[in-house]
C-alpha cells in the first residue's frame, strides 16, 4: 500500500468513528501539521461530504462522525509528500487507524509566499468574515471557571454578553452584537452546534458546557448564518467541536470498555523493562516493610502475627502499613514512569491498588503454616507477593491508562 501502516483496528464504543495518529516510520514520533481528507468516493449519506483535519502536537486526528461506504484518505504534509489509501466503513463500524509515513522532503526553488489559511480562503468565497477561537485561546479563561460565553465575548469582538452580571452558576446573555428584533423580545441566542447537534437551548448550552473540553469555536455572523442554516439562524450560529467529538469530559479515549486503544502508539508497552523494574520496587518495599515492621510483628505464624504484637497500638497499625502499604506505593510510581509515553501515561494509585490485590493475600498466605494453611499455602503466598504483585502492577499499567492533555 502507498500509505503504509494504515489498517482497520477494534471496534471502539466510543466516537470518533475515526481516529488516528500519523508517524514518523524512522523515529516513531508523531507527525504534527499533516492534513488530513477524508472525502467519500460516492455519496454514503444524505449529509456526507468532504472533511478535513489537521494533525496535533503528537500527530492525532479524527472524524467525528462518517456514513457507512467508501472513503479516499488522504495525507498531505510538506515533508513527506501526499500520500492516498482507500477506507471502507461498514454500518456501525468504527476504526483507529495508523499512517505511518517515510520523510520525503521537496524541494523547492527560493520564492516569497504569501500564505492564506483554509480559514480566509473560506471567508473570502463566502464575503463575510468568519471568526474561530482554538483551545489554546480559550485555556486562560478555563482556569478562571469562567462561562464559555464570557470567554466568547473577550475573545470575539462580534459577540457580547448583554446582561450585567455574569458569575459561574449564572446564565448570562450571549448575543450578536447588532442583532435586533421585536418579534422576539429577549435574549437573541445564536442557534449552537456542538459536534453536529444542535442544542434545544443554546442558552443553557454556553453556560454549563465547561471550556476544557473544547477543541474550537466558530461564530458564524446573522447574514452568513442565514444563507447556511436558514431562517430561523437570524441570530447568529455558534459551531462548538469538543475535544471528544461527544464522549463524556476527561478528554480523548480510544477505549473498548474501558480498556486503552495502544494503536495509536508509535511502540508497544515495555513489558519486559516494566515487568523488571516492578519486581526490584516491590523487593526493595517488602524488605523495607519488613525492617520497619519486625520490632512489632510476629512473623512466625499467621495467629502471632495478627494476635501477637509487641508494641502499643498506633505503633501496630503503623508496622502494619509499613508493611502492606510499601510495595504498592513503591511500585505503582516506578511502573507509571517505565510505562508511560509520550501519548499516554498509567495511573499510579490503580498500578498501586492492582498490587494489593494480589501482594496483601499473598503475604498472609505466606504466613501460615500448615495448622492454619493448606499444603503448600506458603509457597504460593511467596510467590503471590513476589512475582504475582508485581506482573497485576504492570498489567493495570498497560490495560488502563489516560491520553496526555495536549
Amino acid at each position: 500500500m502507498p500509505l503504509g501502516g494504515v489498517g482497520a483496528l477494534a471496534a471502539q464504543e466510543e466516537p470518533p468513528r475515526i481516529s488516528g495518529r500519523v508517524v514518523d516510520r524512522d523515529t516513531g514520533a508523531g507527525v504534527e501539521g499533516a492534513e488530513i481528507v477524508l472525502a467519500p468516493l460516492r455519496e454514503v449519506a444524505a449529509d456526507s461530504a468532504r472533511v478535513e483535519r489537521v494533525t496535533d502536537g503528537v500527530g492525532l486526528f479524527q472524524f467525528e462522525r462518517a456514513g457507512p461506504g467508501a472513503y479516499a484518505l488522504t495525507v498531505t504534509h510538506i515533508a513527506y509528500g501526499t500520500f492516498e489509501e482507500r477506507l471502507t466503513l461498514a454500518p456501525g463500524e468504527r476504526l483507529a487507524l495508523r499512517v505511518t509515513l517515510s520523510p520525503t522532503a521537496i524541494a523547492l526553488d527560493p520564492v516569497v509566499v504569501e500564505v492564506v489559511s483554509r480559514d480566509q480562503r473560506s471567508a473570502r468565497a463566502l464575503g463575510t468574515a468568519r471568526r474561530r477561537v482554538t483551545s489554546e485561546q480559550l485555556a486562560p479563561i478555563a482556569r478562571t471557571g469562567n462561562h464559555l460565553a464570557n470567554a466568547l465575548a473577550q475573545l470575539m469582538p462580534g459577540v457580547r454578553v448583554r446582561s450585567g452580571r455574569s458569575q459561574p452558576g449564572q446564565l448570562v446573555c450571549l448575543e450578536f452584537r447588532g442583532v435586533v428584533s421585536f418579534a422576539q423580545p429577549g435574549c437573541l441566542t445564536p442557534i449552537v452546534i456542538v459536534d453536529n447537534v444542535r442544542q434545544s437551548n443554546g442558552l443553557v448550552t454556553l453556560n454549563t458546557l465547561p471550556i476544557d473540553e473544547i477543541q474550537s469555536v466558530e461564530a458564524v455572523p446573522p447574514g452568513e448564518a442565514g444563507v447556511r442554516y436558514g431562517a430561523d439562524s437570524n441570530a447568529g450560529v455558534i459551531l462548538i467541536e469538543t475535544r471528544s467529538g461527544g464522549a463524556p469530559a476527561g478528554g480523548t479515549r480510544d477505549a473498548t470498555a474501558g480498556l486503552y486503544n495502544w494503536a495509536l502508539e508509535s511502540r508497544p508497552y515495555p513489558w519486559a523493562k516494566a515487568l523488571a523494574a516492578a519486581s526490584a520496587a516491590n523487593a526493595v518495599g517488602l524488605l523495607a516493610g519488613y525492617a520497619l515492621s519486625s520490632r512489632c510483628l510476629n512473623f512466625e505464624s499467621l495467629a502471632d502475627h495478627f494476635y501477637e504484637a509487641e508494641c502499643a497500638s498506633l505503633v501496630n497499625a503503623g508496622s502494619r502499613l509499613a508493611l502492606y502499604g510499601a510495595p504498592q506505593v513503591g511500585v505503582g510510581f516506578v511502573v507509571a514512569r517505565i510505562g508511560g509515553t509520550d501519548l499516554s501515561h498509567g495511573s499510579m494509585w490503580r498500578n498501586a491498588v492492582a498490587n494489593a490485590i494480589v501482594s496483601a493475600p499473598g503475604v498472609v498466605l505466606a504466613l501460615t503454616t500448615e495448622e492454619d494453611g493448606f499444603s503448600g499455602s506458603r509457597g504460593l503466598g511467596i510467590v503471590m507477593a513476589t512475582v504475582g504483585a508485581p506482573a497485576a502492577a504492570v498489567l493495570a499499567d498497560r490495560l488502563f491508562r489516560r491520553v496526555r492533555s495536549k
